[in-house]
């Protein structure tokens, strides 16, 4: 061994085994997991080739399992139906899994799980040895990255994309904190986006919820159009044992990388664990019940009343002396008071609750129009504002979008006009409303140019394309904000979204600009 290389991980790991047997639907067969990741969602496989009937409840980036030291674990990734194992939810953090345990998905399938250990695989002929990932701009000022140790975590808090907050931080926020992954199956380099907000690119496609393998000469994007790297893959002759990672102070990399002193090597193998671990919320949830926060206002309630009682009764000359009659008229004036209080708190929330029905019913048209309505008359009633813009977005969005999508652009402007009308009070959904129309001016743009793919036509058509990447940029934050608003309501809005940062990195490439022109 040379002088300069040290040998990591030389006791061999057992490799483990999982299958997955169907308890409620056993003519689907056992699924046998023999990868360290594996995904489960409804447009994976084995679940795609499942009746649509019986998978439609699944999301489609649903949950992981993987291996991690010999343990085998599973993650839910924000599901919107759910993961339990042995009937506890798994919302939070990561689950270890045992033989026998019982996994639920989505309230539709379920499963017991079988452990087995299983020989390690019969050694490669070659193995990768480091995935470089060269800057394709050289004036940016980015570093080489030469990863030689898998799994690879594409964050904005870590310091091989950090060290360029403070020159750049509005580029670093178009990444995400669990933005990709770069992991090795069955020996081949895959990158899967985690779900950010801003996506990851190979080429001018951006990414579904399925890994995809990295081959040599790949342009791969996080985020927008400034972290954008071009793959290199240097393979090397696997030696007898194959457990063993060598990691050298001068590993084998890309002849390309030629200045050691601009260079981040990763030898540190990231974690599963961290990557699939979502934060913990902070706080109370909605449904925690905090028994001091209920009984501290039903203590404070109740201490009110007795001093209104109070302060009533003395002021029509205390209840001491009183001779029974008076007592009467004092508790019938209190009464009436009361009943007036009540009645006033009911009339006052009686807005709220009848937009509350309305959107409760699935009438969004109406519930929008009176929203406003209200709102000129209130405009500061957060209740309102808020059941107006749910409202708003589910009365004109779907249809916005399905026009958007079948090029029927005519239609589009008219339900933005409108969207601007119905959000005339409504502060908080006029900005959402922007977003949505500023959504639709790149979709409508790049249609009428030839697609977004398509060069650069003339002088005007450059400069319009450098000023929608300017825009898109230096308003980043407001858009991913507008973004995350709209989707919560409308989820599908995430496609559109999709699809519009997908046309903005093809602008990008066609010859625009980086979107950084002064």
């Amino acid at each position: 061994m040379a002088p300069d290389e040290v040998l990591v991980g030389t006791m061999q790991t057992q490799r483990v085994g999982i299958v997955l047997e169907p308890l409620n639907h056993p003519e689907l067969g056992a699924v046998a997991i023999d990868d360290g990741l594996f995904a489960i969602g409804r447009t994976e496989q084995p679940f795609a080739a499942y009746p649509p009937e019986i998978v439609a409840d699944l999301s489609r980036r649903h949950a992981r399992v993987f291996v991690e030291g010999g343990d085998a674990y599973l993650a839910d990734l924000g599901s919107k139906n759910g993961t339990t194992v042995n009937g506890v939810a798994v919302r939070h953090g990561i689950v270890r899994l045992h033989d026998g345990d019982e996994v639920g998905l989505a309230r539709v399938l379920a499963y017991r799980v079988r452990l087995q250990a299983t020989p390690p695989v019969p050694a490669p002929v070659a193995r990768l040895a480091s995935l470089t990932l060269e800057p394709e701009r050289t004036d940016l000022g980015l570093e080489t990255i030469v990863i030689t140790s898998f799994p690879f975590l594409i964050s904005k808090v870590d310091d091989t994309f950090a060290r360029y907050k403070e020159k750049e931080p509005h580029q670093v926020g178009y990444l995400s904190r669990r933005h990709a992954h770069i992991f090795l199956k069955a020996g081949v380099p895959y990158v899967e986006d985690l779900g950010s907000t801003n996506g990851t690119f190979i080429g001018a496609v951006r990414l579904d919820e399925h890994a995809h393998a990295l081959e040599e000469g790949d342009v791969l994007a996080f985020g927008g159009h400034h972290f954008v790297y071009r793959v290199r893959l240097q393979w090397e002759q696997a030696g007898p044992e194959p457990t063993v990672t060598r990691v050298s102070s001068a590993p084998v990399v890309s002849p390309a990388v030629l200045d050691a002193e601009h260079t981040t090597f990763v030898a540190s193998a990231g974690s599963f664990l961290d990557i699939f671990c979502a934060d913990e919320p902070r706080g109370a949830q909605e449904d925690e019940v905090n028994p001091a926060a209920g009984e501290q206002p039903a203590r404070e309630a109740r201490g009110k009343a007795a001093l209104m009682t109070a302060a009533v009764l003395d002021a029509l000359g205390g209840a001491g002396d009183a001779d029974p009659a008076r007592l009467r008229r004092w508790l019938m004036t209190l009464s009436a008071l009361v009943i007036a209080v009540i009645l006033l708190f009911q009339l006052a929330g009686a807005p709220e609750r009848a937009l509350q029905g309305l959107v409760d019913g699935g009438d969004f048209a109406t519930a929008a129009r009176l929203a406003d309505d209200r709102l000129a008359r209130d405009p500061d009633n957060a209740d309102v504002k808020a059941l107006g813009t749910e409202a708003l977005l589910k009365a004109e969005l779907p249809q916005w979008m399905a026009d958007l999508k079948g090029r029927r652009f005519d239609r589009t402007v008219q339900a933005e006009a409108r969207m601007r009308r119905l959000s005339t009070h409504n502060a908080d959904a006029k900005i959402l409303v922007a977003e949505i129309a500023w959504v639709g001016d790149v979709e409508r743009f790049v249609h009428a140019r030839g697609g977004a793919a398509a060069p650069v036509r003339d002088a005007a058509d450059g400069a319009r394309v450098r000023r929608i990447l300017k825009q898109w940029q230096d308003e980043q934050p407001a858009h991913q904000r507008a973004f995350a608003t709209i989707s919560a309501h409308v989820p599908a809005f995430r496609d559109t979204y999709a699809q519009a940062a997908s046309d903005l990195r093809k602008l990008a490439l066609a010859g625009g600009g980086d979107g950084n022109e002064q």
